[in-house]
């Protein structure tokens, strides 16, 4: 080298004025090179230091910050290498988002990923202890803060300075993984409905005999009569739920463990309840078949019927639970709105005159006014849910309601351990406003293993 450098160059001077430049464009090279990785930070994906820290925690807000290019690979690393490991995880079972490179996978519930081999169980565990490990830095006071000054994600902005708008809200939680915040909010779930995993592949079916076989009485020497047991099956394919939620940049900036939680669980919230409908009286297709619409649910009229509608007595209570197979020992649950159960609850025998409801309570001897309603109706849980339809239709009426009795762990429900995340600032509104779009996919599906194993009683006056 030193050779080649002395034939080339005359002087010492020269020689210095060469080295000198050389390493002046290396470090404008270097500057340009790390320029362009900051401009398009969503690929290749890649970060450098220690990650896979169960107690670094996972943020929502900082993978859907990571996409937009508001945060750094070294500020994300635990939402990078989490994607990762569910991009592996769910390409060796043959799953691709529907985006390709450009969506961003995050957890939806750890129990619900694939754990056929110790790859998979392993992750389970390190995801669960992830999503719950900024729950110590919970403020309930400042969500509070966030809460009357933000507004419901579903609908509205969220920010961190808008008081413009009203709106509800119910309490925050503390920080937990979606499916889990989403759970206690879904009726079927309360009532006792059985959750799995759905496959990569995004179809799971459970087969099951539809009709036993049959036994005779037989002679001596006289052949037995054949008889062949009928099967079907149950199946569930994936169904895609969308939730768009959109944020002002603000918060993906300065996120903290409190608008975390609020975003987290304003998405869980919408997803759940579309959901829950879908699974009562969804009409297939694109989304789930509910339960009510299915053909061969064992149905129950009202002991007392009318032109306009029909009252629920506590006779029907009985009279429901003997429908049930014999193969249901005792049902789950009952589930119903909660108008309906007050007025259950409230209605009384006549104590003088016909009609005056001043005698004892119908449906719970011996319960003064001044006591709560038990949650049961003769020893099975009552769920009550705003879920349930309150515009059934009867002669002129239009605000009749039902009733469901079942054994509710025969209702399958099949959910995708991942959720699909993408995040966009484009459009005329998100660039005016500052704001950000995300999107999230889901995939679920549900169904019951036996109709028969629940029982409907339609068409009830609600009052």
């Amino acid at each position: 080298m030193s050779q080649i450098l002395t034939d080339k160059f005359q002087s010492r001077e020269e020689i210095v004025s060469f080295i000198e430049q050389q390493s002046a464009a290396a470090v404008e090279k270097s500057l340009a090179q790390t320029q362009a990785t900051r401009v398009d930070r969503r690929l290749p994906w890649v970060t450098a230091g220690p990650v896979g820290r169960d107690s670094a925690g996972y943020s929502v807000l900082k993978a859907a910050a990571f996409t937009l290019g508001y945060v750094g690979p070294d500020q994300a690393k635990e939402e990078i290498h989490t994607h990762h490991q569910l991009r592996d995880l769910y390409a060796a079972y043959g799953f691709s988002p529907h985006h390709g490179a450009h969506s961003f996978l995050v957890p939806l519930s750890s129990a619900h990923l694939p754990v056929f081999e110790p790859q998979g169980q392993k992750l389970r565990e390190e995801l669960r202890q992830k999503m719950t490990a900024q729950a110590g830095q919970f403020d309930p006071d400042e969500a509070d803060w966030l809460t009357r000054r933000g507004y419901s994600l579903r609908g509205k902005a969220l920010g961190t300075t808008n008081d413009l708008a009203g709106g509800s809200f119910v309490p925050l939680p503390m920080l937990g993984e979606l499916i889990d915040i989403q759970r206690n909010l879904e009726a079927f779930s309360s009532a006792g409905a059985q959750e799995i995993a759905l496959p990569p592949n995004g179809r799971v079916q459970f087969p099951k005999l539809t009709g036993g076989s049959t036994a005779y009485w037989v002679g001596e020497g006289a052949a037995i009569t054949e008889s062949t047991p009928s099967t079907g099956n149950l199946d569930l394919q994936a169904k895609k739920l969308g939730v768009l939620v959109k944020l002002n940049n603000e918060l993906l900036r300065f996120a903290s463990p409190s608008a975390e939680g609020l975003v987290r669980f304003d998405m869980a919230r919408s997803a759940a309840l579309k959901a829950d409908l879908a699974m009562l009286e969804g009409t297939g297709g694109t989304q789930m078949k509910g339960l009510t619409t299915y053909a061969d649910i064992v149905s129950h009229t009202a002991t007392t019927v009318g032109a306009n509608g029909n009252t629920f007595e506590p006779e029907d209570v009985a009279a429901m639970e003997a429908k049930l197979p014999d193969a249901v020992d005792a049902p789950t649950a009952w589930l119903m709105r909660k108008a309906l159960f007050a007025a259950i609850m409230n209605r009384r025998a006549a104590a003088i005159t016909a009609g005056d409801g001043e005698g004892a309570f119908l449906f719970r001897a011996g319960r003064s006014s001044a006591l709560a309603p038990p949650l049961d109706l003769y020893g099975t849980k009552v769920v009550r849910s705003s879920q349930v339809s309150a515009t059934r239709t009867k002669g002129s009426s239009t605000n009749l309601s039902y009733v469901l009795l079942g054994y509710f762990p025969d209702w399958i429900v099949a959910r995708m351990g991942v959720m699909e995340f993408l995040a966009s600032g484009h459009g005329d509104t998100a660039l005016q406003n500052d704001m950000t779009f995300l999107r999230g996919i889901q995939h679920i599906d549900a169904g019951p293993r036996h109709p028969a194993s629940f029982v409907l009683c339609d068409q009830l006056l609600i009052a």
